[in-house]
């Protein structure tokens, strides 16, 4: 049978629903799942528009040898911004994760307010990606430019514990000691910290002034893959912009990427096997959550 509308029938265009957008500001690494690899598929996995800004532009991630490729320079991201910016997009995020310059984070404070003075409502996480095991590894005058120019401006920041200890000037042994280095620095109002010991396992907590802190710990790898941490932020970012809870996206995130690093066994490249197993980013089973009383 063929079925024809004639052309006095009417039909109702059917609305889509908005997905929600994110400005993501970070290291673009072609063979590695780490910086905005990493976080922009675990955004766009859950269902969120992810525009990229590439802070630098590297073929492998510098742990396995020359890198290939540099930063990318201020003027020309500014550049790319201002064509994002005449597409008139609403933006409902800003993440910034790798950031290679002073300038750069120059760039990205002005970049966060021209979203802010656009969507006030907007999500700004900060990603302060800086350092870990005791050292930097970026320059330390690009590390006080986040510390002093970007993280003020931070709804949400995902140090690992050692970042925080070099923002706060507290180094921290356990997720007690982490949160209280976190509200005594006024870090911003959501600071989830990772790479937190907790007995024999490891986790992360969530700190949250006038509330009590969340904690979530899973068994301790003995080795790990580069990119969790720019997994989990991106990935905590999604649920929170799909209107899940603190407790909610920080249960979940942690669970996906504990599974995903659980699978690094069945990889062949050493790297995080995002793409084979991404399922775990929608299905994975959420970790249980305590609070710290």
């Amino acid at each position: 049978m063929i079925m024809t509308v004639s052309a006095s029938t009417s039909m109702t265009p059917q609305k889509v629903a908005t997905l929600p957008t994110a400005l993501l500001m970070s290291s673009f690494v072609s063979a590695s799942r780490v910086g905005a690899s990493a976080s922009s598929f675990c955004l766009r996995r859950l269902g969120v528009e992810t525009l990229v800004l590439p802070t630098v532009l590297l073929g492998r991630h510098p742990g396995w040898g020359t890198p290939g490729g540099g930063p990318v320079q201020a003027a020309q991201l500014e550049s790319m911004w201002n064509g994002i910016q005449a597409q008139n997009l609403k933006i409902d995020a800003v993440m910034t994760g790798y950031i290679a310059s002073p300038e750069q984070a120059e760039l990205a404070a002005r970049i966060i307010n021209a979203v802010k003075s656009r969507n006030p409502d907007a999500l700004i996480l900060v990603d302060p990606v800086m350092g870990d095991h005791g050292r930097l590894y970026i320059p330390e005058e690009t590390a006080q430019a986040i510390r002093d120019i970007v993280l003020p401006l931070a709804d949400i920041c995902t140090p690992n514990i050692w970042e925080l200890g070099y923002l706060t000037g507290q180094f921290a042994q356990n997720a007690r000691e982490a949160c209280a280095a976190a509200a005594a620095a006024a870090l911003p109002s959501s600071t989830l910290i990772t790479s937190v010991p907790f007995g024999s396992d490891i986790g992360a907590v969530l700190n949250r002034p006038a509330t009590s802190p969340i904690f979530v710990s899973h068994t301790r790898f003995k080795s790990v893959p580069n990119g969790g941490g720019d997994a989990l932020a991106g990935t905590f970012l999604a649920h929170r912009l799909n209107g899940k809870s603190d407790r909610d996206a920080l249960s979940r995130a942690v669970g996906s990427i504990f599974e995903i690093i659980s699978k690094t066994a069945d990889s062949t490249t050493g790297e995080m096997p995002l793409i084979r197993h991404q399922d775990a980013l929608i299905d994975a089973a959420p970790l249980k959550t305590q609070d710290l009383l």
